[in-house]
């Protein structure tokens, strides 16, 4: 089942979760990997708190997705789960 997305999350938020989750990485190990609590990445992706561009190369470094393809998932319309999923499906 797809969360709802609160009013907080933006765009950012949503992706950076969807990389995450594509991953399969769980919010404690990207925590120590990036250096931040874990919690503080759960509000990054909540919504909760405003994420740097600085943290998002960080994240997409981490996940080893490009630039390129953030910037094509924050382009989607009414982002959720499955829009993201249909992005990777149709990338070639």
């Amino acid at each position: 089942m797809n969360k709802i997305p609160s009013s907080n999350q933006s765009p950012q938020s949503l992706v950076l979760r969807f990389m995450r989750e594509k991953r399969k990485l769980t919010i404690l190990f990207v925590g120590k990997e990036i250096g931040i609590k874990p919690k503080i990445v759960d509000h990054m992706e909540s919504g909760r708190r405003a994420v740097t561009d600085k943290e998002i190369i960080l994240f997409l470094n981490l996940y080893n997705f490009s630039i390129e393809v953030y910037e094509e998932l924050i382009k989607i319309k009414g982002l959720n789960k499955q829009s993201a999923n249909h992005y990777f499906l149709t990338m070639k």
